[in-house]
């Protein structure tokens, strides 16, 4: 079986090494250009794992350009995994391999659709979720599904956890899946639209700002929302971007919104319009290093965090 890859981040670089230490056979992969690693904040560089493996890989900044078009007609694979895209693929690109092209969702499709899942999944709340491999049609995650694999959300999971969950997931299904291909075993299950629930849009860097008048929780949900492999949400100290990439919350106390109450080895701790934020791992704008502006937050106690 000829297979295309098509993925340019962590998630989709995990699956492909799990794909070819089990022997099966990729013709080529198609990851981003080097430029997009200032985009997207899970980029991998494909290079070193294709040369050990001796595949062809190219680098695109579309995958829809006439001449990956072209290209990929040319090989005329028999399948197509995308696993970790953000472009949808045009039907010329659809029509290609003869078993379909299989694509992922880090949701329990068809419920929720759309952007920046692991992001919306904390916001929302979710106790539970789902990874989902379904057929990739025209329209937005709306495709046969032939696999999908539910996982409790825990209270405190953040966005590295649920990532890293998700590639745990992951390696287990396309191997399993793949093995199906391979026996012509797939099952197709059409979504059924009476359960989708609602379409989540994109989300930004800007979106991970922090409003210090909103109670603790709802902060708390948001930098463990917006953690790795995401930019990070963000507030401002001393006119300079102040990322936070983990904290805790208590909601037994309260103080003035944005007000720098103390620090100590548990961290430091901001007031909220209800509850306080213990700031945990910070990174100042321009700083290299993580949790190195931590202990200079001492030097401004009753301050107020800009927002």
């Amino acid at each position: 079986m000829k297979i295309a890859y098509i993925s340019g981040v962590e998630f989709g670089f995990k699956l492909l090494e799990e794909i070819l230490k089990n022997n099966f056979q990729i013709s080529i992969v198609f990851s981003y250009v080097d430029s997009k690693k200032d985009i997207y904040s899970d980029y991998m560089s494909f290079d070193k794992l294709c040369k050990k493996y001796n595949i062809r890989h190219i680098k695109v900044q579309n995958i829809n350009e006439k001449e990956n078009v072209k290209f990929l007609k040319t090989i005329s694979p028999d399948l197509i995994l995308v696993m970790g895209w953000s472009q949808l693929l045009k039907n010329e690109i659809i029509q290609i391999p003869k078993y379909g092209i299989i694509g992922s969702h880090p949701t329990e499709l068809p419920k929720f659709r759309g952007r920046a899942p692991i992001p919306w999944t904390i916001l929302k709340n979710l106790k539970e979720s789902a990874l989902t491999f379904f057929y990739i049609e025209n329209g937005v995650d709306n495709g046969d599904i032939i696999d999908q694999q539910k996982f409790e959300i825990k209270e405190y999971d953040d966005a590295t956890i649920i990532y890293n969950k998700i590639i745990g997931i992951g390696k287990k299904m396309i191997v399993k899946n793949l093995k199906l291909f391979e026996t012509n075993s797939i099952n197709r299950i059409k979504q059924n639209e009476s359960k989708f629930i609602e379409y989540w849009e994109k989300r930004t860097s800007k979106d991970g700002k922090i409003n210090w008048n909103d109670n603790s929780e709802n902060i708390f949900r948001l930098i463990r929302a917006s953690t790795h492999p995401y930019p990070g949400a963000f507030t401002f100290y001393n006119k300079k971007k102040l990322k936070i990439f983990k904290a805790r919350c208590m909601n037994n106390m309260n103080s003035d919104p944005g007000k720098i109450l103390s620090i100590n080895s548990n961290g430091v701790f901001i007031g909220t319009k209800k509850g306080i934020i213990i700031l945990e791992s910070v990174q100042l704008e321009n700083d290299l290093e993580k949790n190195a502006t931590l202990i200079f937050l001492k030097n401004d106690l009753g301050k107020i965090l800009s927002f």
